[in-house]
């Protein structure tokens, strides 16, 4: 059995490895042509970052796929057999968010390479050593505080609930999911951004003016400090219900013309028009139900196998390593489905505004966030939530 699940994340990191391949490909095929939307340096500047992080990719793959490899080997036995003894909550809530530290900082060394190496290599990182840290630290309360909450409930539900267990941890994590996007922007964003209320008079104006237009009721448009940490354009609609706001990063603001921003707060309304959200919910819930439903019903022999217990504390960690197969598989489907949303936000932003403003804004958003404007239609096909920039604006002509 414990061959079988090595080679399943063998499988699953040589698709992922060749699919990266297939991308880093099309790319130097690309990079031979014409250039589309951008001009000649900023399209193969594009290329040439784009291809960097898919090596990166391929590295980070391998790079799992050897940790996964000694946590089923070795790894899960030796820390379950130093922490649980009586097999409590308490120690079965231990072993789980050990698991999850130990986890983040095994991860660690790939998010510092990306952060003050390849990040700032491109031009994309402002991040100091001092904000990260303060990040890292700040990240790890969080989850230890949550996290531990999260796992401590689910413990008692596949304790005391019987063999539905999963059918009920399913809907709390899900419910759990709702709490949380709901406090994100007024409790947990704050936590590590500045934001503040948008002070520019007339472009606030016109973006309340657009709001009551398409009847999106926010509690306020604000700005985020986003250049703190990254270059990179982003504006979105955080939060559900009363808690909802329009998020500006700060370097939108900077780069971009007013027209060229209420066609992105277009697209993104146009999401809301569309009833997105709903539809992005009711997706996730399939995928929480049936992550626990296949996972929390493992045999026994899978947890003998990897040398520990079939309890509680186990059951969420067997769930939290397999999770990522599982995720492989729905990714095309939830792919798919999102760049037909994006193809028809983009209709309406340029619908609320106009196609040249919409265009225009693509372009900028593409040009500073470096983006390459063209995918192979395979990985696009995977990983893409997004069309490619050569799509969309195709699509709006």
């Amino acid at each position: 059995m414990l061959i079988i699940l090595i080679s399943f994340f063998v499988v699953y990191a040589g698709i992922k490895v060749t699919l990266e391949l297939i991308e880093i490909k099309f790319i130097n095929s690309e990079l031979l042509k014409e250039p589309v939307i951008l001009e000649k340096d900023a399209f193969i500047r594009a290329g040439e970052i784009s291809i960097i992080n898919r090596k990166f990719e391929i590295f980070s793959l391998l790079y799992e796929l050897i940790f996964i490899i000694i946590w089923l080997s070795f790894g899960l036995k030796f820390l379950y057999e130093y922490i649980v003894k009586n097999g409590s909550i308490l120690e079965n809530l231990t072993f789980v968010m050990s698991f999850v530290i130990i986890s983040s900082f095994i991860n660690l060394p790939l998010e510092i390479y990306s952060k003050f190496v390849k990040d700032k290599k491109f031009g994309f990182s402002n991040l100091d050593f001092k904000t990260f840290l303060l990040d890292t630290l700040k990240s790890l309360f969080l989850m230890l505080v949550f996290g531990s909450l999260f796992v401590y409930l689910l413990l008692v539900i596949i304790n005391f609930l019987g063999n539905l267990w999963w059918f009920w941890a399913s809907i709390i994590s899900f419910m759990i999911i709702l709490f949380m996007n709901f406090i994100y922007p007024t409790i947990i964003a704050p936590i590590f951004n500045k934001i503040t209320k948008l002070e520019d008079v007339e472009l606030n104006g016109s973006i309340c003016e657009l709001l009551q237009k398409c009847g999106f009721k926010s509690n306020g448009v604000f700005v985020v400090d986003a250049s703190k940490r990254d270059n990179r354009l982003n504006a979105y609609f955080g939060g559900l219900g009363s808690a909802k706001r329009v998020v500006l990063f700060d370097t939108i603001i900077q780069k971009l013309t007013k027209d060229e921003i209420l066609a992105v707060l277009g697209h993104e309304l146009g999401h809301f028009k569309n009833k997105d959200i709903i539809k992005i919910l009711i997706f996730a819930f399939i995928i929480i139900f049936l992550v626990f439903l296949i996972l929390g019903n493992l045999p026994l022999s899978v947890f003998e196998a990897v040398g520990i217990d079939k309890n509680g504390g186990s059951i969420i960690v067997m769930i939290s390593i397999l999770s990522s197969l599982i995720s492989f598989i729905i990714t095309p489907i939830q792919s798919f489905l999102s760049r037909k949303r994006e193809f028809a936000a983009d209709k309406f932003g340029a619908l609320v505004k106009d196609k040249i403003s919409m265009s225009n804004a693509l372009i900028k958003l593409g040009h500073e966030n470096k983006a390459f404007p063209k995918s192979s239609k395979i990985y696009s096909s995977f990983y893409h939530s997004h069309p490619s920039l050569y799509e969309r604006i195709c699509e709006l002509k």
